[in-house]
């Protein structure tokens, strides 16, 4: 996706109650002007999964569990 859609994104999990803002981060992956959402630690796992799956995105959580990247594949 690229940096306004991974804002949009953004603004609608946190409308939705399905991240909490503390920590959000968006960068590049690894192709350029593909961004990705990276959030730390407090964030709901399964509906946040649920509503990845419904709206075509993937998520994938560091080794230590800390942080959370949700992205287009």
């Amino acid at each position: 996706m690229n940096r306004l859609e991974a804002m949009a994104l953004l603004k609608e999990l946190v409308a939705d109650n399905l991240v909490e803002p503390n920590y959000i981060h968006i960068c590049e992956r690894k192709k350029p002007n593909h961004y990705q959402i990276q959030i730390k630690c407090d964030y709901n796992k399964k509906e946040l999964e649920e509503y990845a799956k419904k709206h075509n995105l993937s998520i994938e959580e560091d080794k230590e569990k800390n942080y959370l990247a949700i992205f287009k594949p």
